[in-house]
Order: C-alpha cells, then structure tokens, then sequence
C-alpha cells in the first residue's frame, strides 16, 4: 500500500468525521436498545487468551492510561521494557524503527504475539516487525505480558511468554482526538483518532491514522511510517459483531549491523551500512469476530482473519566496496480462523478453542537491472485445540490447561520442495490460594515444545544451496515452574516470583548474523533459566508513586561447540574449528536487571516523574569470553505532563515532555554480537574474538501535544 493511499485514507477520516458530526448534531438522539449481551471493553477471544487475575500466572498488565503515560512514539518492544524480566533495543538507537525485545534472556521470535486474538507472529520465522504498523502503541487499549510458558494461545508457540494487545474499542459518543509530536534526531509524527459514535442502529466505528518519521540517531538510519488502524462494532440483542485491523507502511534506512567497540570510541553514531542500504515495506491484519450469547452462563465466538505484508530490502554483494546492490523481495499472506466456546459450571469456568491457518510466502533475490537470480517458497498450516478450566472453590483456584498443537513448514526452490511435520501436546496446571483478603500466592507447572523456524533450517540462508534437511534441527521444548505470591493493600502492591525453566534441544542463539541479518542459532541438549523476579508500586503519599521491577537470574547451557574461523599467521582464512565449553551462561542474559520509577503530581495540573534502569553486563556468544560482553549501564528518564486546560479551553491541550538517557550516558550498548576466530601460527592456535554493539542515543527529547477537538 502506498504512502498516497495512506495520505488519502488519512484526509477521508476527516472528510468523513465532520460530516458525520454534522449529521449527528442534526439527527435525534437514538434511544438505547435493551441487550442481553452489554458492550464490555475487552472482546471475547482477547479475555480467552488472557489470564484473569486469579488464574496462577506470572503476568503483566499495562492499561491504556499507563501506556499513554508510557508512550513517546518508541517502538512497542522499547516501551515494553519496563516490565520484569524484559530487554530491548532498537536498530537506530533512539527507539524507532526495528525494534527488538528479550523475556528472560529469549529472543522475541520465542515470544507468542496476538493482536484482538490474530497471530502477529510471521509464521516461518515467527518474527513480528512492530516498525511495519507505526504508532501501535496508540491503538492499544491494554496489553498482557506473561512470563514462562503462560496460557495457551495461537499462532507461535508461548515459549518463553507471551504479549496479548487489544485494540480500542469504538467509543459511544463521537469525538475527534490529534496528536502531534516531535523531538531530536529529526522526529515528527501526527495522529488522529476518530469516533463515529453510534450510526446505523447500533453501529460504533473508529478510525487513526498515524505517520511519523525520525532520521535516527545513527546515520543513515531513518525511518518513515504511516498506518491506519480502525474498529467496528455492534451489539444485537443476544450476539455482538467487531471488526478490527490495521494496514501500515514503513521506508527505512538498514541499520541492521552493530559497530566495532573501537569505532564507536571515535563515532557514536556510525552505520557501516550505506544509505542505498534501504528497505520499504507494508503490512495489513483484518478480523472479524462474532459473539453469541448462549443463555445467562455461555457463549460461542467466530473469528476469521487475514494478515498479509510484503516489500524488498536491498544490500550490496560486496559491502567493502558497496558495489553490486542486489534487491531481497519477501512477501506473506495467510489467513485462518479461530472458534472459542466459553461456559459457566457452577464454580468452574470452561474454555475451549480450536484455530487453524494457511501461509504462503515468496522469497526473490533480484539485480538492480531486473534480472532474477532466485525465487522460493514457503508453506506452513497449522491446526491447534486447547481447553482450559478454572475453579473458584472459595480460597482456592484451580487451573487446568491442555493444547493439541500441529504445524507444517515447507520449503520450495530451485534445489526442489521438502517439509516436516510436528505435532506437540502443551499441558499446564496450577493453584492460586487466597491466603487471607490481601495475600495471594500460586503455583504452576507447563510444558511448552516448538518446532524450528525456516532460518534455522536453511543456517540463515535466504535462498537453499542444497535440499534442506528438516531433521537437522530438533523441535525444542520447555518444563517451566513458577512459585509467585502478591500482597495487596489499598497504597502498596508487592509481587514476587521464583522461576525454573528447564530446556531441552533449545535453539540458543549463537551471537552471529547470516549474511542477510538474520541471528544463527542451534540445538542445545541441556540448558535452563532460573530466577526472581520482584515487583512493587507504592502510593506513598497522595501525590508520589513509587514503582520497581527487579530481574535476578542464573542461567546456563550444559555444553556448547563454538566453530572458530581460522586464519593463518599472514591473515589467510584457512577454514574453522570448533571448540567446547561447558556451563556458559547464554547469549544476552544480563543476570541482574532492575527498573524504578518515581512519580509525583505535587505541583497543580503536572505530573512529573523519572525512570531509572539498571542493566547488568551481558554475553555476546555463549563462549563467556572475556571483553566480548555488551557492559552494564545505568539510563535515567525524565517525563513531564502538564494538563494545560485551564489556560486553554478548547480543545482541552495535554503537553507532554520525555528527556530521555538524561545523564548523557554514551556506553549504552543494550545488545550486540561477536566475531570468533583463531590465529595458527607454527601449530599454535589463539583463539580472538572481536565485540560488536548497538549504540543507544545520547540526550534526547521528545514532545507531544494531544488536543479533543470533540
């Protein structure tokens, strides 16, 4: 979808809102239809894939005031970061853009993301890419984050937990919202939100547009998005019908490669990739649900949906020279549907789903002259049931949780077509007993197992050399025990959690990067995670809040084999060796991260508030080599909202102002990788390793004016 598409979508919003404001100014106002089924915030499928406060799962819940406050035009991944146990980076350093996120030290391809019920996960790689539908933090009304193996969900296995989004609902009464924002390193962006109110006999639609752009911090890393995400709903006497989806547009910069320690020493800023380095792309997610209301104690939901993207990224052949710009097409499109049955048994609840989806992609590799030097496919179905069960048994509240889950990957190119099948059973049970009115504590046990993804399958080729073998790379699985309580009063909420997840035939992450960018990884026998995790807020006083979220974890690989490069004593590569080590800790798992907050609205109409974030220092490889860690670092935030109302009227202005990295810190190096490799010499092997690091923004600032125009 183009970006003029965009644009006139975006004019037609406001075309269409002032009509529609003219229209309902003139018309009477309806009287409200009595229904069996009253409008709720949260839709059916969303509520069954989420866990309820009493069900034993170790969880977040970010509601759309806080992620408002939260909010600065970052990336979701970066703004996620806050929660326990969660690491993020962004490619151009400032929060925009490719935006990566870490739950206990595993990649975000093992996390499970849905959008209103539909896997956002890419079903080959199980990548989601957050830069392809901007400002999603703005169209969210509440997010779930659970930790571990969590409840069972579709799409992408939960492997080490799980983010849940729902999206706005289209509110009663018509209103017209902007927002409009900018800050350093060339940001701007610009958001609407529109409500039709009720038209129709019931019908409520929303619609926001949203375009930003940033040139990044560092160079050559822009980024330009635009997307618009609507919501349609109506409530019938006993069923409600919604739709919801978004299509988005995104032209960036690469910025993909991370940066010698010795070069950012001299440039903060540098990107070895060359401005021509460029990709543009566009994804789209359609839904509908249906809900009917089968008597006071049941209901029955159908779902169906589309979720389509495409574009290129292009890299030169030679990126010494940067001569011989080849173009990367990739484009997917898969549909599927989702049926959920929900039913009331005295003091137990019951839900059971089953879902289903079809994908197909296309992978091409072209010359800037138009000549194709290949074209592959890939296929995936899966077909997935689960069932849960949760009791209210006075104090106690058992749960019972059981997922079927089947998934097919094929591969077609010009080597020929190969594919394998899995099929996985993910049980799950747990208590949670209320000790007295305020205390809460819980215990659960699950198993999750995945199969591997294209990339690893294909040892991050794009294109298959040779027939891929789909047995090469085990399916991994994982025990996971969580131990939590909560104590709960009306100023103080304090939680606490003990984990062990205990991994077999993991896919760990190697500390490389195909030639194309995308993170190696391989089979480990034997590893596991273990941890703490603490979480506070206190209402101190009627005007400070206080928040912290501590991480504390000891994690290790039984045994890894690291392959070496192996250059001679004039610098020839010779080939490679490998070399074992024993009881590592993994790849990007800093074993101490804690974030605090402080809030105060002391001062009339202003609510300031920093943030602090400590991260321990992190592995680059699994090789535990000494220097090749991304070091610890301290970032603190500041965040100003001042309600400016009473100085202005119309339109009810709110100023906000976040001061990020407000110390100037310049060794922020959240994430990165390493280059292995040995010098022979007479027989005698020296084993190097060279750091790579993605640098963090120095000082920055962000600005963001939201107006109601209705």
């Amino acid at each position: 979808m183009s970006s003029k598409i965009l644009r006139a979508l975006s004019f037609l919003v406001f075309v269409w809102a002032a009509a529609a404001a003219r229209a309902q100014e003139a018309a009477p106002t309806p009287t409200p239809t009595p229904t069996s089924t009253p409008h709720v915030s949260e839709n059916v499928v969303v509520k069954a894939l989420r866990a309820d406060d009493v069900a034993p799962v170790t969880k977040t819940d970010l509601d759309r005031p806080e992620l408002t406050a939260k909010s600065w035009g970052q990336e979701m991944p970066v703004l996620l970061q806050e929660s326990p146990s969660v690491t993020a980076y962004s490619e151009t350093g400032s929060g925009q853009g490719y935006a990566y996120l870490s739950l206990r030290g595993i990649g975000q391809t093992r996390v499970n993301m849905t959008f209103d019920g539909v896997p956002l996960n890419e079903p080959e790689d199980s990548a989601v890419y957050t830069a392809d539908f901007a400002n999603l933090t703005g169209n969210v009304a509440s997010v779930q984050v659970q930790r571990g193996v969590g409840t069972s969900t579709v799409g992408a296995a939960s492997f080490a937990g799980s983010v849940n989004f729902e999206s706005l609902d289209p509110a009663l009464s018509p209103s017209l919202d902007l927002q409009l924002g900018g800050g350093s390193f060339g940001t701007a962006r610009a958001s609407a939100n529109w409500n039709s109110g009720t038209f129709g006999g019931g019908w409520r639609l929303s619609l926001r547009p949203s375009w930003q752009t940033t040139d990044g911090f560092r160079e050559s890393s822009g980024v330009k998005q635009d997307s618009v995400f609507f919501s349609a709903a109506r409530d019938f006497e006993t069923s409600t019908l919604r739709f919801s989806g978004f299509a988005g547009e995104e032209r960036i910069q690469q910025a993909f490669l991370a940066v010698e320690a010795d070069v950012l020493e001299k440039d903060l800023t540098f990107n070895p990739l060359a401005p021509e380095e460029k990709d543009h792309f566009y994804e789209y997610l359609v839904t509908g649900q249906w809900t009917k209301a089968l008597g006071a104690d049941a209901s029955l939901s159908l779902q169906g949906y589309v979720v389509g993207a495409g574009g290129w990224y292009r890299l030169f052949a030679d990126e010494e020279n940067r001569v011989d710009l080849q173009e990367y097409g990739l484009s997917w499109l898969f549909g599927g549907g989702l049926a959920t049955y929900t039913r009331d048994f005295g003091t137990f609840h019951l839900t059971a789903g089953a879902h289903t989806y079809g994908y197909r992609s296309t992978h091409t590799q072209d010359e800037m002259d138009g000549t194709r030097n290949y074209l592959n496919h890939g296929y995936k179905n899966e077909v997935s049931g689960f069932v849960k069960l949760l009791g209210n048994l006075g104090a106690w509240h058992p749960f019972l949780d059981a997922q079927v889950r089947y998934a097919r990957l094929t591969y077609s190119g010009d080597v020929g077509e190969a594919g394998r099948g899995w099929t996985f059973f993910n049980p799950k049970a747990g208590v949670r007993v209320d000790l007295d009115s305020r205390t809460s504590a819980y215990l659960s046990v699950g198993r999750t197992a995945r199969e591997p993804a294209r990339s690893d399958i294909l040892l991050g080729e794009d294109n298959a050399s040779t027939l891929p073998n789909f047995d090469a790379v085990k399916p991994e699985s994982v025990w996971d025990v969580e131990l939590g309580a909560e104590w709960r009063t009306k100023d103080l909420v304090l939680r606490a959690n003990l984990y062990d997840m205990e991994f077999h035939d993991e896919i760990a992450l190697t500390g490389e990067l195909s030639p194309i960018g995308l993170p190696l990884r391989q089979n480990v026998e034997k590893s596991f995670r273990r941890g703490l995790e603490l979480g506070a807020a206190w209402q101190a006083l009627p005007a400070l809040r206080v928040t912290a979220a501590v991480n504390l974890n000891r994690s290790r690989i039984s045994e890894w084999t690291q392959f070496y490069d192996v250059y001679d004593a004039e610098g020839n590569f010779t080939g490679s060796t490998p070399r074992t080590f024993h009881d590592v800790t993994p790849v990007g798992t800093p074993p101490f991260v804690v974030t605090a907050g402080l809030e105060t609205t002391a001062l009339k109409d202003v609510t300031a508030g920093l943030t602090g974030r400590y991260v321990a220092a992190s592995w680059l490889d699994n090789t535990n080599t000494e220097g090749l860690e991304a070091p610890r670092f301290f970032q603190l935030d500041a965040s100003f909202r001042f309600d400016l109302s009473h100085l202005v009227s119309a339109g009810k202005p709110r100023l906000s102002v976040r001061v990020n990295n407000l110390l100037d810190n310049r060794r922020i190096f959240p994430s990165g990788y390493s280059y292995l490799y040995v010098t022979r010499d007479a027989g005698q092997d020296t084993a190097s390793g060279i750091p790579y690091y993605y640098a963090a923004a120095t000082r920055s600032v962000s600005v963001t004016l939201d107006l109601g125009l209705w």
